[in-house]
């Protein structure tokens, strides 16, 4: 009888400890708890003071975004343009190696020597001229 006695009071004593230890969590989760709503409502009180502000800043972000696609629709027209001109200088390359590879060597001279001669005779004019102005 007495081990059945001893026996409860071990157990008692067992379940005297896990009540205390369990009362102590349940303390430091209740603290825990009560910690976390102060901080929770500290963060509704900062979430109503930056929630307008975020909205402002979305919508201008809106209206930002707006303007840079119309600002790219317009340049669009340029890069048309731009397209356009590439094709133009294309054409004139190809027109132009179509009448190179026909010309030959002696008829592009041909072609060339009044330039050559233009050339030569506006170099004589300008020597002319600049001695004339030394003189006078």
């Amino acid at each position: 009888m007495e081990v059945i006695y001893f026996g409860i009071l071990l157990c008692s004593i067992a379940f005297f400890i896990a009540v205390i230890y369990l009362s102590i969590v349940l303390r430091r989760v209740a603290d825990v708890t009560r910690s976390l709503g102060y901080t929770l409502k500290d963060v509704e009180k900062q979430f109503n003071y930056i929630t307008p502000a975020l909205i402002q800043t979305i919508r201008e972000t809106e209206k930002t975004v707006d303007e840079m696609g119309a600002n790219l629709k317009a340049t669009d027209s340029v890069f048309d343009s731009i397209h356009q001109v590439g094709e133009s200088i294309n054409n004139v390359n190809q027109t132009f190696k179509q009448y190179s590879d026909n010309m030959t060597e002696e008829s592009f001279r041909k072609q060339i020597k009044p330039f050559v001669e233009g050339i030569r005779w506006g170099e004589a004019v300008l020597q002319v001229y600049s001695k004339w102005k030394k003189v006078n």
